[in-house]
């Protein structure tokens, strides 16, 4: 029984290390050119304004042609 436990124990300091390895890796990474801390997504908001602005703008100019 106790060999199980210790066992578990190396494998869980295992996983531990994998994890904090895998996060020193990432933090020597540059950050994506979207990116910022504004946005989590990756800079998907600023992708996604034009597309917005685009359709607002023609609904507004599909009623102003409607009304004339």
């Amino acid at each position: 029984m106790d060999e199980m436990y210790r066992m578990l124990g190396r494998e869980h300091e295992a996983d531990l290390e994998r994890e904090a390895l895998k996060w020193r890796r990432a933090s020597v990474l540059p950050k994506g050119r979207g990116a910022d801390a504004a946005t989590p997504h990756g800079g998907r908001l600023q992708k996604r304004r034009p597309f917005v602005l685009g359709r607002v703008l023609a609904l507004i100019g599909r009623g102003s042609r409607a009304e004339a």
